[in-house]
C-alpha cells in the first residue's frame, strides 16, 4: 500500500479529497486522505488507511459509497455521484467526482476522489422555503384578520351616526363624544385598508414596459391633488421597468409627503437617473418637516414600527424583493426630506436633456398635528 506521504500535495486543496487503491483481493481501500477531509472528520488517518468505505462508515452509510467505489472500478469511468455521510457524528450530504487511474493493460489500480459539502447550501435552501412558507402564512392571516375588523369597524359608524341623529343640538358635549368616536372608527378603517395593501403590493410582480416617467407623476398627482395647489416637478424620462411597482412606491412617497409634510403647499422634486447597471435609482426631495423616527428605522433598517403604519413596511420590502434598495434622510440644512430608492430598468432617454416637468397641484390642506412625517 502506497504511503499517505506519497499524496502530500491533496493537504494543499481546500477540499475533501481521497484516494483509493485497489488491493490483492480486488478492494477498494484508502490509501491517502487530506488534511482538510481529516480536520472536517474529526477522526485520525489510522481509521481510513487500509479499509474499505463499509469498515469506516456505519449501516447504509458505508455500503452505499462502498458500491460507487466498486461501481468506478468496474467500469473504468469517472463519475459523479451524491450520498449522505455521517461527519462529526451529524450525516452531512457531499457530491463526489470519483476518476479511476489505469496501468498500460487499461486496469483500474486506483481511484482519486474529490468531494464537495453540500450541507450549508441545502440548510439554506430549506430555510428560505420554510420563510416562505411562514411569510405566505403570516400575511394570509394579515388578511383574514383586517377582513374581519371591517365589518364591526362599519358597525362601529352607522352606529355613530345613528346616535347623532338621535341628539339635541345643544347636548354638545355627547355630539363631540361621537366624532371622536367616528374618528377612531374612520383611522382604524384606514389602519385596515393598509394591511390589505401591504398584503397585495407584497406579492405584485408585472414585467417591464415602457412608459414616460413625468406622465406617471402627473397622473398619481391628479388623483391625490385635483385642485392642483401643490408643486411637483419631475423628470421627463421614457423608462423601461415594472411600471406598477413604480407607481405603487411613487404614490405612496408622494401622497405622504402631502399628508404630513405640515405645509399648506409643499414643493416636490422626483428625479429618476440610470444608477448602477440594470438600475434605475429616483430620488424624491420635498420641503415639508421631515421624517419621523419610527418612519426612518422602517425605511432604513426595515424595522417594522406600528407608529409608522403598514405602508412603510409594504414599500420597503416591495422594493426590497425586486433587488433595489431605499434609503430616507432628513435634510441637515433646509427642512425637508429624501427618500433614494433603486429599481431594476433602463432609462430610455436622458432626463437631463429633456428638461423637467413641472405642475401646480392643490389639496387645500392644513398642517396636520403630528409631530413626525411617516409613509403610510
Amino acid at each position: 500500500m502506497t504511503s499517505q506521504h506519497s499524496y502530500g500535495d491533496f493537504d494543499l486543496i481546500s477540499a475533501p479529497v481521497f484516494v483509493l487503491h485497489i488491493n490483492d483481493a480486488g478492494e477498494p481501500v484508502y490509501a491517502a486522505i487530506n488534511d482538510y477531509a481529516l480536520r472536517k472528520s474529526g477522526r485520525p488517518i489510522s481509521d481510513f488507511l487500509g479499509r474499505t468505505a463499509q469498515e469506516i462508515y456505519p449501516h447504509a452509510y458505508g455500503r452505499t459509497a462502498y458500491a460507487f467505489h466498486c461501481g468506478v472500478r468496474d467500469s473504468g469511468v469517472s463519475t459523479s455521484y451524491q450520498l449522505d455521510l455521517p461527519v462529526a457524528g451529524m450525516p452531512r450530504s457531499f457530491r463526489t467526482t470519483l476518476c479511476p487511474d489505469l496501468d498500460d493493460e487499461g486496469k483500474v489500480t486506483r481511484l482519486v476522489g474529490c468531494s464537495t459539502d453540500l450541507t450549508p447550501e441545502q440548510n439554506a435552501q430549506e430555510a428560505k422555503v420554510q420563510f416562505n412558507t411562514l411569510a405566505t402564512e403570516m400575511e394570509q392571516f394579515v388578511a383574514m384578520a383586517a377582513h374581519d375588523l371591517r365589518a364591526p369597524m362599519r358597525q362601529i359608524s352607522a352606529i355613530a351616526g345613528l346616535l347623532r341623529d338621535d341628539l339635541a343640538e345643544q347636548d354638545i358635549g355627547n355630539i363631540e363624544l361621537l366624532e371622536t368616536l367616528e374618528r377612531i372608527a374612520a383611522k382604524t378603517m384606514d389602519l385596515v385598508t393598509e394591511v390589505l395593501q401591504h398584503v397585495e403590493v407584497a406579492a405584485e410582480r408585472n414585467p417591464h414596459t415602457v412608459f414616460n416617467f413625468a406622465t406617471l407623476c402627473n397622473d398619481i398627482c391628479a388623483t391625490l391633488d385635483p385642485t392642483q395647489v401643490h408643486t411637483v416637478t419631475s423628470s421627463m424620462s421614457t423608462l423601461s421597468t415594472d411600471r406598477t411597482v413604480m407607481q405603487i412606491a411613487l404614490c405612496n412617497m408622494i401622497e405622504n409627503a402631502l399628508k404630513h409634510g405640515h405645509r399648506d403647499k409643499m414643493k416636490i422634486k422626483i428625479d429618476v437617473r440610470q444608477g448602477d447597471p440594470g438600475m434605475l435609482e429616483v430620488t424624491l426631495t420635498d420641503n415639508g418637516m421631515g421624517f419621523s423616527s419610527d418612519a426612518l428605522k422602517v425605511m432604513n433598517n426595515s424595522q417594522f414600527r406600528a407608529e409608522s403604519g403598514y405602508g412603510l413596511f409594504a414599500v420597503k420590502r416591495l422594493i426590497s424583493a425586486r433587488g433595489g434598495t431605499l434609503k430616507a434622510q432628513n435634510l441637515p440644512i433646509q427642512s425637508g426630506a429624501m427618500v433614494r430608492f433603486s429599481l431594476p430598468g433602463y432609462c430610455l432617454e436622458d432626463a437631463t436633456k429633456s428638461g423637467n416637468q413641472k405642475r401646480s397641484q392643490d389639496i387645500g390642506g392644513q398642517p396636520g398635528k403630528d409631530s413626525g412625517r411617516r409613509r403610510a
